[in-house]
């Protein structure tokens, strides 16, 4: 004798619409609050109004999907952190020297604003830059590209968190300079790195093969990487 094997029940294409219908007004509120967070946009500091008055819906509805704004920012900043570190990983991964990864990730946040102004726009707001300080994960990505450059005498600091907030806070400005689109971009981008790395004292002949190793990488991987705006890389030129 032999059993039947089980048969899933349908799915109620009620119940499947519905949930479609969840999943796009949570993208809706989702989009207008990134929209709110450009240069430009909205006020120093964002209210609920705000979102719900830009994405046309009642408080009731924002509710229904986020318990507060903070609640929205900090999903945007999940998503963004996610892909800023499987972008880094994709790009820069165990195998290359560590100082290639310190310069690499830095260039890769720098050219993104660029090649995604809404990316750079949102992730230049304070309320990001608190979110990114608490996301762990790509802190410690950052913190052991550094610390194994600094062991491996490829480069001079004390304090391993002044070196992190160095980079960081470079990489901050770098985008929102780069927003305004009054720089050409790989000269700037290029000086940001020497300036910055050297002051972590880099040797100039090392510095400028780690550059010139981590702008080959970010082309080689540019056709693959959904941010890259084709017709646009005069950026890198």
């Amino acid at each position: 004798m032999t059993s039947a094997a089980p048969v899933s029940p349908a799915v109620d294409p009620r119940t499947a619409a519905a949930a479609i219908r969840r999943a796009r007004m949570r993208e809706r509120l989702l989009e207008a609050v990134l929209d709110l967070y450009q240069p430009g946009q909205g006020s120093g500091s964002l209210v609920i109004d705000d979102v719900i008055r830009a994405a046309d819906v009642s408080r009731g509805s924002f509710y229904k999907y986020f318990e507060s704004l903070d609640a929205a920012v900090n999903e945007l900043g999940e998503r963004m952190t996610a892909d800023m570190i499987a972008d880094f990983r994709r790009l820069f991964d165990d195998g290359e020297a560590p100082l290639v990864r310190a310069v690499g990730g830095s260039i890769m946040a720098m050219v993104r604003a660029w090649h995604d102004p809404r990316w750079g726009g949102f992730t230049c707001r304070v309320d990001y830059v608190d979110y990114f300080a608490r996301a762990s994960m790509f802190d410690l990505i950052v913190r052991d590209a550094l610390a194994t450059a600094r062991s491996g005498g490829q480069m001079v600091f004390r304090s391993l968190d002044v070196a992190v907030d160095l980079i960081v806070g470079m990489t901050i400005e770098g985008r929102r300079r780069l927003l305004l689109r009054s720089v050409a971009p790989r000269a700037y981008i290029d000086e940001m790195i020497e300036r910055t790395f050297t002051g972590l004292q880099v040797k100039p002949d090392a510095l400028e093969q780690a550059v010139a190793r981590a702008w080959s990488v970010i082309m080689e991987a540019a056709p693959g990487l959904d941010w890259w705006r084709p017709g646009d890389e005069g950026c890198i030129s």
